[in-house]
Formats: C-alpha cells, structure tokens, sequence
C-alpha cells in the first residue's frame, strides 16, 4: 500500500512544526521519576501521524540502513525508499529510548520530509 497524496501532505504538515526556521525543535525532555524521555505533542502527533499503514515497509532495514549511512543519499531517495527510513524512524523507539528525537536532532526527519516534497508533485492523485 503506497501513501496518497493526503497522506504525503499529512505529513508534510510536520515540516515546519519540528523544524520553525530550519532547526530542529527540542523533541523531549526528561521529567524527575521518569527514566525515559517525555516527548513534544507535536513529536508524538508526527509519529502517530508516519506510524500509519500506508508508510509502513516490511522489509525497511537494508535500504534505511543505507540512508542513514549516507543521509545525502536522501535527496535522490524514492517514495518507497522514504518509507523505508520511515518506517525506521517509528520503530527505532522500540529498541532505543529517546531514538525518536534522535532522528529529528540529526536531521533525518527534515531530510524525508523535504524529499517527499519534492516529490509529491510527481505522484499521482490516486494509488
């Protein structure tokens, strides 16, 4: 199943929220008595938003592995590829606390979204 375009544009709604001015937001802090980071609204919305089943990718860890390795790679990427890191991003929580900020701070975030912009013009309508 491939995103459509509201689900690209659903998205792309995040772009500016993470990123005001092109810098990334503070996407967590830690609160005493919680030894786990306690994230932004608008990181969990992003989240909840990219852990939806139109960006999910089975088989994501070869192709996001190599777009982390090499995030310039990310410029180039496909949709499928993007949902690949997507789907990395989301599940990254699970293994490592505080991995959801991580991939805002550093930029992977930003990088996937302003590649989907690029290119959601190409896209069809419908999938």
């Amino acid at each position: 199943m491939l995103p459509t375009q509201a689900d690209i544009d659903a998205l792309l709604h995040f772009l500016p929220l993470l990123y005001p001015g092109g810098t990334a937001i503070e996407a967590y802090s830690f609160n005493d008595g919680h030894p786990w980071p306690i994230y932004a609204r608008v990181v969990d919305e992003f989240y909840q938003e990219a852990s939806k089943e139109c960006w999910v990718a089975l088989d994501y860890r070869p192709i996001a592995d190599c777009l982390v390795r090499e995030p310039e790679a990310i410029e180039q990427a496909s949709l499928e590829q993007l949902q690949s890191l997507i789907t990395y991003c989301v599940r990254g929580e699970r293994f490592c606390d505080g991995h959801w900020g991580a991939m805002i701070a550093q930029g992977f975030v930003q990088r996937l979204l302003e590649r989907l912009a690029r290119l959601r013009p190409t896209l069809p309508e419908c999938r």
